[in-house]
């Protein structure tokens, strides 16, 4: 059947229309592909080939309790955002978090990528651990690390006080390692995560929260002696509380809807946790703390579970 003349007009009328729409999708598909490409961040294994038994480096997060973090830092990171938040972190804990190395070696690590807003860095064991702020966008990261402390020393007014301050929206949370220096309790551990837990939601309703696991340490005996200076060492062994402190917290992050990176199990869990950290001379005399270089790599392995989650959110929402 032959098409008049003025069918054959609205004919190729209709096929530009069609063709100009599916050129638009092509270019709209094409500029998404590009934006999640550019919000997307490169990392590198830095988990020590030598290590063994461990699992992948990622955080728990089924609930997607990290969403909106994740969200603010795209926001630093999408070029075509004009308004530029900051994005503020606070990381508590014991000795580890203490000892202000831990914390600055994944905070560099996220400044390189997303901008620095403190004015100045964390510096050295006598530093506060608390930096002002320059006014500019980007990454501020804050510590408050307690020798010897528990979930518990955080309940306190001073500590929760402090951390509301800060106006945080990710509070790291890095305790364990003291609740299994004695005999360890699971349902008081338990009970004394709810209360801090608790106060952290009603004080920083909209800061999202991310526990973590203490790593693989020993546990020194001692001999009793009224005075300290005369306590000899008995036995230098793996604590295998650490075992049931790591199950406990990641349960507990799991009840509560809350993220969980679990170190412990990442680096070797029960059988080779404590191996890989002294086969990498990466422990202090006392097996119990570790030396800088243990910390930093503490802090990278973090630094890149955090952005392997990041870039996880923008291929699922923005692919």
């Amino acid at each position: 059947m032959k098409l008049s003349f003025t069918s054959k007009i609205k004919f190729v009328i209709l096929l530009n229309i069609l063709l100009v729409a599916g050129t638009g999708f092509l270019f709209s598909n094409s500029d998404n592909d590009d934006e999640t490409a550019s919000l997307h961040i490169t990392t590198e294994t830095v988990l020590p080939a030598s290590f063994a038994g461990t699992q992948p480096n990622i955080i728990q997060d089924s609930a997607h309790g990290l969403s909106v973090f994740y969200e603010k830092l795209m926001m630093i990171r999408n070029m075509k955002n004009t308004e530029k938040p900051v994005v503020r972190i606070v990381h508590i804990g014991d000795s580890h978090v203490r000892s202000h190395e831990f914390t600055p070696a994944f905070n560099s690590r996220l400044i390189e990528i997303f901008g620095n807003a403190a004015t100045g860095f964390i510096d050295g064991y006598k530093s506060s651990g608390i930096v002002e702020e320059n006014g500019l966008h980007g990454i501020i990261c804050h510590c408050i690390g307690i020798n010897g402390a528990t979930s518990k020393n955080f309940t306190n007014e001073k500590y929760t006080d402090a951390i509301t301050g800060l106006n945080p929206d990710l509070i790291i949370v890095s305790l364990g390692t003291n609740e299994g220096l004695g005999r360890y309790d699971s349902l008081y551990h338990y009970g004394m995560m709810e209360n801090l837990f608790s106060l952290l939601k009603s004080s920083c309703p909209n800061a999202a929260i991310l526990y973590t696991t203490p790593p693989g340490t020993f546990k020194t005996t001692y001999s009793r002696a009224r005075k300290r200076r005369n306590r000899k060492v008995i036995s230098v062994t793996e604590n295998k509380n650490t075992k049931h402190i790591a199950s406990t917290i990641v349960q507990f992050a799991a009840d509560h809807n809350a993220a969980c990176w679990d170190l412990f199990n990442i680096t070797g869990g029960e059988q080779y946790s404590c191996k890989n950290w002294q086969n990498g001379n990466y422990y202090q005399k006392d097996k119990l703390h570790f030396v800088i270089g243990g910390y930093a790599l503490q802090g990278n392995l973090l630094y890149e579970a955090l952005i392997a989650g990041y870039n996880e959110h923008v291929f699922d929402n923005y692919e």
